[in-house]
């Protein structure tokens, strides 16, 4: 098995026979969701499974750019139980800094037992479209990722952004066509998400995700200038 660095600052690949992305355990021992823990030259890689991460499977995808480096303030909406949280908390480290905000008490409960032991995670319990819920919490960012499937996710972004992101901070969103409209053909949805986002953001670029996620598209972000 070996373990080699990406074009992607803090992610690695694992080869054994295929490639996986993998992170530098912040918690050596620690799995946060079943994934592998692979020990090489004294430093242990955490698996980074595509098939349970938007990230994973646009870094699969080979994305233009994953924005997030170490020291830096993220801003994830969406956290869930923190699968892919638990992956960007690697990245920043100890001198950076993962606010996580889900709606669902039951996944907030499990988020709160990585967060313990992650200690750059803070859980927050909150509804995403009101920023107002956790403003005293956040401090200004270098990255927002959205993971949020409702019809109105575009709008919820540009909230939070407007908000934390920093001046030259970038974003990302997982678009999921049916949380928008089950009758409209995919790519129609795509369409309409993209011209919508490059009101506010320049696109860097987007992938969709298939064969990791169906249906699903992630648009990489930079905010625009006024």
């Amino acid at each position: 098995m070996k373990i080699s660095k990406s074009k992607w600052e803090g992610i690695f690949f694992i080869e054994n026979g295929k490639f996986r992305p993998a992170t530098l355990n912040l918690v050596p021992g620690f799995s946060v969701y079943g994934e592998r823990l692979i020990q090489d030259q004294g430093k242990e890689y955490r698996e980074w499974d595509p098939y349970r991460s938007k990230i994973g499977a646009a870094i699969m995808n080979n994305i233009k750019d994953i924005p997030i480096h170490e020291g830096d303030n993220v801003l994830y909406l969406g956290a869930s139980t923190g699968t892919t949280a638990s992956h960007v908390s690697d990245i920043v480290g100890k001198n950076g800094k993962v606010f996580c905000v889900d709606i669902s008490p039951r996944t907030t409960r499990d988020l709160i037992f990585v967060c313990e032991k992650k200690k750059n995670m803070i859980p927050i319990l909150a509804d995403a479209s009101k920023v107002e819920e956790y403003e005293f919490i956040v401090e200004p960012c270098d990255f927002v990722f959205e993971d949020v499937a409702a019809p109105e996710q575009i709008d919820i972004l540009i909230k939070n952004c407007d908000k934390f992101l920093k001046p030259k901070g970038y974003a990302m969103i997982a678009i999921k066509s049916r949380s928008i409209d089950v009758t409209k053909d995919p790519k129609e949805i795509f369409d309409e998400a993209e011209r919508e986002l490059n009101k506010f953001f320049e696109i860097i670029d987007k992938k969709r995700l298939e064969p990791f996620e169906e249906d699903h598209i992630i648009f990489l972000l930079r905010k625009k200038k006024n």
